[in-house]
């Protein structure tokens, strides 16, 4: 007889995914999101002062279209990773940044 057939189990490959690296892909996710934010320098002050109305209509309204792009890109990527079956499959998922404004 062999292993198999008295229940042993001789090896085992787990391809599922990690819950952990579920969490660390969605913290470099949420990162990326923030990054892109900063580094088209719509900082903390600049969005409180578009969703104020302080700047022009048209800068307001930049800034918050490329927020909310990133938003969506962010739940995007979101629903992949966990949607992801395997580690390399939520590790493929990558962060686009949206165009940036030009106002």
């Amino acid at each position: 007889m062999d292993g198999f057939s008295k229940g042993m189990v001789i090896g085992c490959w787990c391809f599922m995914i990690d819950q952990n690296h579920i969490e660390r892909c969605i913290d470099e996710l949420r990162e990326a999101s923030t990054s892109a934010i900063r580094w088209t320098g719509i900082d903390a002050i600049a969005q409180q002062n578009a969703s104020l109305g302080i700047y022009p209509p048209e800068r307001c309204e930049a800034i918050k279209s490329y927020i909310a792009a990133c938003r969506n890109e962010y739940l995007r990527c979101k629903a992949l990773i966990l949607a992801a079956q395997t580690n390399d499959e939520a590790d493929a998922v990558q962060f686009l940044a949206p165009p940036v404004p030009e106002n």
